[in-house]
This record gives structure tokens, sequence and C-alpha cells, in this order.
């Protein structure tokens, strides 16, 4: 699911993703979020493990390794640095931060075992998801039809093949 919905919004232009995670890469956050008492949940490696993060069209989701594209202008945040700054600003939240968009902040709340977007600025619950995946086809395609209403954006054009490279 992630590839095919990467390769749609790659099809519309202005991704920015990175190789997968190597495994040592991914082992180093793991331990560092544990240190600040919380748990990278599997489905999000899985997702890191496709791409080391994503920056596409508003959304932002952390890879284990920041990383920028200086020509695009591009960058994604390493999900360490943003669980710092998470921490300090909602002290004691067990959530691991996991991406955002300018409005939104993208979570993970263990106690519940979901995935939940969250108002930034008043905190307050938007939406919650059982799964990653949910929340990536959610906001990919809201996303999507936000550029098709506003940009006239053709979805006939979007692939419907996977590639070997995702």
């Amino acid at each position: 699911m992630f590839k095919e919905l990467l390769l749609n919004a790659q099809d519309i232009g202005g991704v920015f993703k990175t190789s997968p995670v190597a495994d040592d890469h991914l082992f180093a956050v793991q331990d560092r979020l544990e240190k600040m008492g919380l748990q990278l949940p599997d489905e999000y490696s899985d997702f890191l493990f496709t791409t080391d993060g994503l920056f596409w069209a508003g959304l932002e989701f952390f890879g284990a390794n920041p990383s920028s594209d200086k020509k695009g202008g591009y960058s994604i945040t390493g999900l360490g640095e943003q669980n710092m700054l998470y921490q300090a600003l909602n002290k004691g939240t067990d959530k691991v931060f996991i991406g955002r968009t300018d409005e939104e902040n993208f979570v993970y709340n263990p106690v519940k075992d979901v995935y939940e977007i969250v108002d930034e600025f008043s905190g307050e619950l938007v939406k919650e998801f059982a799964h990653f995946e949910e929340m990536f086809d959610y906001l990919i395609k809201e996303q999507m039809e936000i550029i098709q209403n506003y940009v006239g954006f053709n979805e006939d054009t979007l692939v419907d093949e996977t590639e070997e490279d995702f």
C-alpha cells in the first residue's frame, strides 16, 4: 500500500523521499527514543524500511536520519530530534511524534495503541486510526483531493503499477 500511494504522490510531483533506512540507523533511533521512555511502533519502522522519511504537499513524516535536498528545497526532520522537542513542549507525554503538517501533528499513542492526528495548536484529537497505513492512506488521499480541487489535477494520470525502486 505504501508503495502504490508513494508512486501516485510522486506522479503528481514534489515528493522528497529517501532510501530505505539502514538497520543500524533504525536501531540507533530506537535506542534514542527508548532513552526518552518512548517505543517506536513496528508499523512505522516498516514504513522507514520503504523510505526513511517523506515530504510531500505539506505532509512530513520523520525519518530515522534527518536529510535534505538543497536543490529542491526539501528537508525531512529526524525522529530523535523532533521527539526531544515534542517531549519538552508536552511534558510527560508518552506519544511518539512521527510527522506533521503546518496545522496538525501525527503521533502514535501507545496507551490506546492507535495513530492520531492532533491539532498542533490546541492539542485536541482530530482523528485516530488503528494502523499507521490507514492514517498514511487517509492523509495522502486527503492531500491528493486538495491538489485535485485547487490545481485541477486529473486522477486518471495516477500510476496503477508499482515500481521496484520503492
